[in-house]
């Protein structure tokens, strides 16, 4: 986009509050023409993270822009961010630094699966949105934004076990956080759940005949839908490998399965049932 009279508060101001704005100092002059063809082809307009301001020097408005920063000579960029110069590159080191400026301004992969997440999240996909987040921690496991969000993604899909394991050990930094202590307090009121008067009842039957597959589903859903899987899913699967012809016992069992995309239990439990099976 063109600087402009009109434009040049709303570019360099407002739009660097919410992601990094490269104006571009420049003249129609054949010394310009490399580098502006270099950023026009690196960034594009519909560049969700980085603007490309061009400001041509013969414009008024760019010169005394130009001159403020105390530039003497173009081609120049300057990195607007915050509404404050973030760096500057003149000469031949624009197109040569290109590259590695750019990706410093843009966001890394760990931060793009998480703001799939939260979109996810937002239109009530747990599952996924937990897997998204997921794969954003294993990109950045010192990313303590990420590990909150996929342990407030693990309580509200009922996987309590992962989600111990992420906020067990915090560190005093982390310890301190608001948020994790509101999560600790989330954990805490699920395992709570966990510990219902109906489970427990369903536990003493179900420890009274474990051969009934009517109880044995029972109890293994009600265990699943208060987030203890891998016990849930040890019950059926211990009953499956004595006998493999209840239907009941592993029509549960595998739709217990279906609804655990990116829980490492799913692929675990598949396996083990193959392993019976064939």
């Amino acid at each position: 986009m063109r600087l402009t009279e009109q434009n040049v508060k709303e570019l360099i101001i407002e739009t660097s509050m919410k992601k990094a704005v490269f104006v571009y100092f420049y003249m129609d002059a054949p010394e310009c023409e490399a580098t502006t063809v270099a950023l026009k082809k690196a960034i594009s307009d519909d560049n969700e993270f980085i603007a490309l301001a061009e400001a041509n020097v013969q414009d008024k408005v760019s010169q005394a822009i130009a001159m403020q920063l105390g530039l003497q000579s173009v081609p120049a960029l300057i990195v607007m961010q915050q509404g404050r110069p973030a760096a500057a590159l003149q000469g031949d080191e624009i197109v040569s630094k290109l590259d590695e400026t750019i990706k410093e301004y843009m966001p890394s992969l760990a931060e793009l699966l998480l703001k799939e997440a939260l979109e996810l999240e937002e239109k009530g996909e747990i599952a996924q949105a937990k897997a998204k987040a997921k794969a954003a921690f294993a990109e950045d496991e010192k990313n303590n934004a990420a590990k909150l969000i996929l342990a407030r993604l693990c309580i509200k899909d009922k996987a309590l076990d992962e989600a111990h394991t992420l906020l067990d050990n915090p560190g005093r930094e982390l310890s301190e956080d608001q948020d994790y202590k509101d999560l600790i307090s989330a954990l805490t009121l699920a395992e709570q759940a966990a510990e219902s008067p109906e489970i427990k009842e369903l536990e003493r039957k179900f420890k009274e005949d474990e051969n009934n597959a009517q109880i044995a589903v029972e109890y293994a859903v009600a265990l699943s839908d208060a987030g203890k899987k891998a016990q849930a899913l040890e019950i059926l699967f211990n009953i499956l490998k004595k006998d493999l012809s209840e239907e009941k016992i592993k029509k549960t069992f595998l739709d217990m399965l279906n609804t655990m995309s990116g829980d490492p239990l799913q692929k675990e439990y598949r396996r083990k049932l193959y392993t019976i099976m064939y």
